[in-house]
């Protein structure tokens, strides 16, 4: 009834770019950038584009207390942008800082500073890039636990973009959704899958995927309620990314 094969991962997800500042609100300095986990480490990724006629030094990044305290793990590491030119930054981040509850959950704000003035932002972040290579657990535990939490409101995904269940659950693996359990029922196949998030709250979930692989529903328990929302919103852009 119950199938736990695994194949080797296919790669992880990585939010689209957003412009972070444009270069309006700078008078130069133009960013655009996105979140993300990398072998097991949480970095900002960003470019940092200079439309400017003058070159861009001193720079320093700060980010204010948020929900799971990320923070810069290192300096920026950029002494200089010159006139017209671009840099490519992976700024590397650390979790469990100084914390504060923010809303949505998953929202951060940050000041740059460089020699044109310190500027603030803020944008949010997928909490997948949060998830745990060590979140799998065994079926009786899942069963446990699944039968002790409350029900939640499940999320609707439309527009999967896997062609096959196989490669479905490879991606979820890769980005630390790991697959319990999986079963086939009627003209779905139901995926049971466990996540653990940094600050240790564990997510059980079904995913019930339909078999033409176009749409499927994810619910989801944690003793954290809070956050399931931004974690399901999370597993439905991993299914969804081009």
């Amino acid at each position: 009834m119950y199938n736990t094969r695994l194949s080797k991962p296919s790669g992880s997800y990585v939010a689209t770019r957003q412009v972070l500042l444009d270069a309006q609100q700078t008078q130069g300095l133009e960013i655009i950038g996105a979140f993300a986990r990398r072998n097991g480490r949480v970095q900002l990724e960003m470019s940092l584009t200079n439309r400017g006629m003058t070159d861009l030094t001193d720079f320093a990044i700060q980010f204010n207390k948020n929900t799971y305290g990320i923070m810069p793990g290192s300096a920026l590491g950029v002494s200089c942008v010159p006139s017209g030119r671009s840099t490519e930054i992976a700024l590397a981040l650390v979790v469990g800082g100084p914390s504060a509850p923010t809303q949505p959950l998953t929202n951060i704000q940050i000041a740059l500073k460089c020699s044109l003035g310190v500027f603030y932002f803020q944008t949010q972040y997928s909490l997948h890039i949060l998830l745990e290579e060590t979140g799998a657990c065994d079926q009786s535990q899942f069963l446990r636990m699944w039968q002790s939490l409350p029900d939640t409101q499940p999320h609707n995904v439309q527009g999967v973009r896997f062609a096959s269940m196989s490669e479905m659950r490879d991606k979820l693996a890769m980005n630390n959704v790991f697959a319990v359990a999986e079963r086939v029922v009627g003209a779905a196949t139901h995926f049971y899958t466990s996540s653990k998030l940094c600050d240790g709250s564990v997510f059980y979930s079904e995913i019930k995927v339909a078999n033409n692989m176009q749409a499927a529903v994810v619910a989801t328990k944690c003793s954290d309620a809070a956050a399931i929302a931004a974690y399901q919103t999370a597993v439905a852009d991993i299914c969804t990314a081009v």
